[in-house]
C-alpha cells in the first residue's frame, strides 16, 4: 500500500509484507517508521485527519495517533531545539473515567490523549525547559516547567500507588518529546486532587479560541499558534463557553485564596499545639494563646447558619467548580446559588482572619519573644503554600 499525505505532497507512506515506511522527498528515500508496530503485514493505510490508520494482516488495526511533526519534518532547522507548530486541538466534553483502574494484567489499549498535543526537539540535553500557554490577551493560562515539583503530601492509605496520578515534568534529554496540555487553566492539583486534606480543585478548561504556545530551552524562546476548536458534538454556543470558562476562573480564584488561608491557619495552629508544653510555665502567654486558638477554630469552624465558616465555605467553592465544569453547558442556577453563598462565606471569613493577623497574632508573637519563646512564622507560611500552588 502506498498513500500520499493530503497536506503535504511529499511526505509518502507505505505498506510492505513486513512493516510501516516513509518518505519525505517524494519516495527518493525511505525509512522506517515501525515504533512499536508488531513486524506484519500491512494491508492497507489510510489517512484520516492528523492521525495514520494501517490494516495489519493478523494484528487488528493500529493509529499514529498526530502526524503533525512529520508533515513539518522539512521545515526543521538545524536548531539546538525546535517547536512544531502544534495541530488543532478539539476540546471535547468531559470524558474522564474516575472509577477504579483496571488492573495492571488487564489487556487495554491507549486511547488517543485528550488535550493539546504539543511536539518538541532537542538536539542535545538541556539544562532547563519551560513550556507555557497563552491566550489572544496574552494572559498566561498554564506552565510547565522541567524541573520536579514538591513531593505530594500524601498519608499511609491501604491504597496501591497505581491509583494516584503522577507529577509531570518536561522532559529535557535530547530527542523528540510530546506533551498533552488538557485545556486545564491554571496548575494541577499535586498528586491528583486527592492526597492533601484541601486540595487545589482542577482549574477550568480553556475555552475556544486561539492561543499561542511558549517553549524556552536555556534561555531561547520558540512560539507557536495553537488553535483550540470547539467539539463538533456539542450544543453549547461559544458565548455559553466563553462565560464558563471566565466564570470557573473566578470561582479557582477564590478557592485557591481560601485553601491559602485554611493551610495557613492549620500550621499556626500546630505551632500553637506544640508550644503548649513550653506556655505552662507563662500562665500569661498561654492565656493569649487559647485566645488566638479559639478565634483561629472559629474561622475554621463558623458560628451559624450566616457564618458557614471558612471550611465550608472552600468545599462549596470546589463543588461549584465541579458543577460550572461538568458539561458544556449554560451555566446551572444551582452551581451559581452555590457560588454565591460559598463566596460570601469565604470572604467573610477571610475579613476575620486578615484582621487576626494584623492584630492578634503580632500581639502574640511579641509575648512569645518576650518569654523567649518561637514566634509563629505566618508569613513564611503563607510563601511556603503560595509557591506549592504556583507550580
Amino acid at each position: 500500500a502506498l498513500r500520499e499525505d493530503p497536506h503535504h505532497k511529499n511526505l509518502l507512506f507505505a505498506g510492505t509484507e513486513f512493516g510501516i515506511y516513509v518518505s519525505f522527498d517524494d519516495g527518493d528515500h525511505w525509512q522506517s517508521l515501525q515504533l512499536n508496530l508488531p513486524i506484519t503485514s500491512i494491508r492497507d493505510l489510510a489517512i484520516h485527519g492528523d492521525d495514520l490508520i494501517a490494516a495489519t494482516h493478523g494484528r487488528s488495526f493500529w493509529i499514529l495517533d498526530n502526524i503533525t511533526p512529520l508533515r513539518q519534518a522539512a521545515d526543521v532547522r538545524p536548531a539546538a531545539a525546535w517547536l512544531y507548530r502544534p495541530a488543532t486541538a478539539v476540546r471535547i466534553d468531559n470524558a474522564g473515567f474516575l472509577g477504579t483502574p483496571l488492573p495492571p494484567e488487564e489487556p487495554t489499549a491507549e486511547n488517543p490523549p485528550n488535550g493539546a498535543v504539543i511536539d518538541y526537539f532537542l538536539r542535545a540535553p538541556a539544562e532547563q525547559v519551560k513550556l507555557e500557554i497563552f491566550d489572544s490577551e496574552h494572559t498566561l493560562v498554564r506552565r510547565f516547567s522541567s524541573e520536579a515539583p514538591h513531593p505530594a503530601r500524601r498519608p499511609p492509605v491501604p491504597i496501591a500507588e497505581r491509583w494516584f496520578s503522577k507529577a509531570q515534568v518536561l522532559d529535557k534529554s535530547a530527542g523528540m518529546h510530546r506533551w498533552v496540555w488538557n485545556f486545564a487553566w491554571g496548575a494541577e492539583p499535586p498528586g491528583g486532587g486527592d492526597d492533601e486534606e484541601y486540595s487545589a480543585p482542577r482549574g477550568p478548561r480553556a475555552a475556544p479560541g486561539d492561543y499561542e504556545v511558549r517553549l524556552t530551552v536555556d534561555g531561547k524562546t520558540l512560539t507557536q499558534p495553537l488553535r483550540v476548536s470547539m467539539d463538533p458534538r456539542s450544543t453549547a454556543t461559544p458565548q455559553d463557553l466563553a462565560q464558563q470558562a471566565k466564570l470557573g476562573r473566578q470561582i479557582l480564584a477564590e478557592a485557591l485564596e481560601s485553601r491559602k488561608a485554611l493551610f495557613a491557619i492549620h500550621a499556626v495552629q500546630k505551632q500553637l499545639s506544640d508550644l503548649q508544653p513550653e506556655l505552662q510555665q507563662h500562665p500569661d502567654v498561654k492565656a493569649s494563646a487559647d485566645v488566638a486558638s479559639a478565634e483561629l477554630q472559629a474561622i475554621v469552624d463558623g458560628g451559624s447558619s450566616s457564618d458557614r465558616g471558612l471550611e465550608k465555605a472552600n468545599i462549596g467553592l470546589a463543588a461549584a467548580l465541579r458543577v460550572v465544569e461538568s458539561s458544556d453547558r449554560s451555566i446551572p442556577a444551582q452551581a451559581l446559588e452555590v457560588y454565591h453563598e460559598s463566596s460570601s462565606a469565604a470572604k467573610l471569613a477571610l475579613t476575620k482572619w486578615e484582621d487576626l493577623k494584623s492584630k492578634r497574632l503580632p500581639e502574640l508573637n511579641h509575648q512569645l519573644e518576650g518569654a523567649s519563646l518561637p514566634s509563629l512564622a505566618v508569613a513564611q507560611i503563607e510563601k511556603e503554600i503560595e509557591e506549592s500552588q504556583a507550580q
